[in-house]
């Protein structure tokens, strides 16, 4: 009988803190607001207001907008393919992040002190858009940036700078016979490696 109310008294503690805990647990504000990371916008700005673009540092590209046309400034006869230069202006229209770190004490750290890469980009209303860009997070992967006029250091995906690691060259426009005459090329190439194996 003793036993059997020992047991009672341990059941009621138990209800007791489990309805407790309940009432706890209900109280508590877990709205994703509070729980999730707010996204920031680096940079906004449309691509169709880009008329200038250019790429210091490691890799020199000079961009301009011309009658609708993007042109090399640096060669204004090489055909440039319009889509692949007007992908890297969408890259870096509107970034966003979740990473952002408002005082940096020290850039070194996150190799801002001295830049391995500068994008800039102008406006047509004359205003600039210049990115710095440091090291790349080995956790992540994300590169470290800064804006011109803005203290914060963010984090921010690794395309949006890859897409930059091409030399002016890549952006040139193939023509209907370039890609006709590589094709042909690789048929002579074929058939001479057959006609060797025949042998």
């Amino acid at each position: 009988m003793k036993k059997k109310r020992i047991q009672l008294i341990i059941l009621l503690i138990l209800c007791l803190l489990c309805a407790a805990a309940y009432l706890i647990f209900k109280s508590m504000d877990f709205s994703e607001k509070d729980t999730a990371a707010k996204e920031v916008a680096v940079t906004d700005f449309a691509s169709k207001d880009v008329t200038s673009l250019s790429v210091s540092g490691d890799h020199r590209l000079n961009f301009a907008k011309e009658e609708d046309k993007w042109v090399n400034t640096d060669d204004r006869e090489m055909p440039l393919n319009q889509t692949l230069v007007s992908s890297l202006v969408n890259n870096i229209a509107g970034i966003t992040t979740e990473s952002v770190v408002e005082q940096p004490e020290d850039l070194s750290e996150y190799g801002l002190d001295n830049p391995v890469r500068t994008i800039k980009a102008t406006l047509e209303n004359g205003s600039s858009i210049i990115i710095y860009v440091g090291n790349q997070n080995d956790l992540t992967g994300d590169y470290y940036i800064r804006l011109e006029g803005d203290d914060r250091v963010y984090g921010i995906s690794s395309y949006v700078v890859t897409a930059f690691d091409k030399e002016p060259e890549e952006f040139i426009e193939e023509t209907e016979e370039e890609t006709t005459s590589a094709e042909d090329t690789e048929e002579t190439a074929a058939d001479t490696a057959n006609a060797q194996e025949t042998e």
